[in-house]
């Protein structure tokens, strides 16, 4: 009943890679913050900042860029959002303090603020009304799946190679998802 399920496919996958992202940061921000702060009295309300300003940033920006995406396309908007989120990662490696990473956590929310309202135009319009509820609850299982995912992805990678690659393997994981969008959507999605 699809008319092209590899959209669609490439809509959950980036949802998941999203929200993935998102969360890869959840298990080691207090631990990060403390390595980052001379001032450990107040390490866990920064870290709840810090953690949260990236769903400030967020709500903020994704009206406007959902009125972008509408107006020059959602795979134009998709592509834009997931080069800038994994160019923006790697320098949270590099921080010195607190704020920076914050200041990089609310650039970050921008930049994915308008993922979520692309792929949900983008799934919409690849999705017929006979299965749309069916095919919106799959993509909502690969963003909670994400959350899982990122969660143990993150602490994991902190604890194998150390909380700075956390930041360099999630910017790598969302610059390769911006690669294959291009290559399977972005190209022939014109129309969209």
């Amino acid at each position: 009943m699809l008319p092209n399920p590899k959209i669609l496919t490439a809509m959950f996958v980036t949802t998941f890679t999203m929200q993935m992202a998102l969360m890869s940061i959840q298990p080691i921000i207090t631990v990060y913050i403390a390595k980052l702060s001379a001032d450990t009295g107040h390490v866990a309300l920064i870290a709840g900042l810090v953690f949260a300003a990236s769903g400030f940033a967020s709500m903020l920006a994704a009206p406007r860029l959902g009125k972008l995406s509408d107006a020059i396309g959602h795979h134009k908007v998709i592509l834009l959002a997931l080069l800038a989120s994994g160019l923006l990662y790697i320098p949270q490696a590099f921080v010195d303090n607190a704020w920076q990473l914050m200041g990089l956590r609310f650039l970050l929310g921008i930049a994915t603020a308008g993922l979520l309202p692309a792929i949900n135009s983008m799934v919409k319009q690849s999705s017929p009304d006979e299965v749309a509820g069916r095919v919106f609850g799959y993509n909502q299982s690969a963003q909670f799946l994400g959350s899982f995912g990122g969660s143990i992805f993150g602490g994991q990678m902190a604890a194998v190679f150390g909380i700075e690659y956390v930041f360099f393997f999630t910017g790598a994981l969302l610059l390769l998802n911006a690669g294959w969008v291009y290559k399977m959507i972005y190209r022939s999605c014109d129309h969209y």
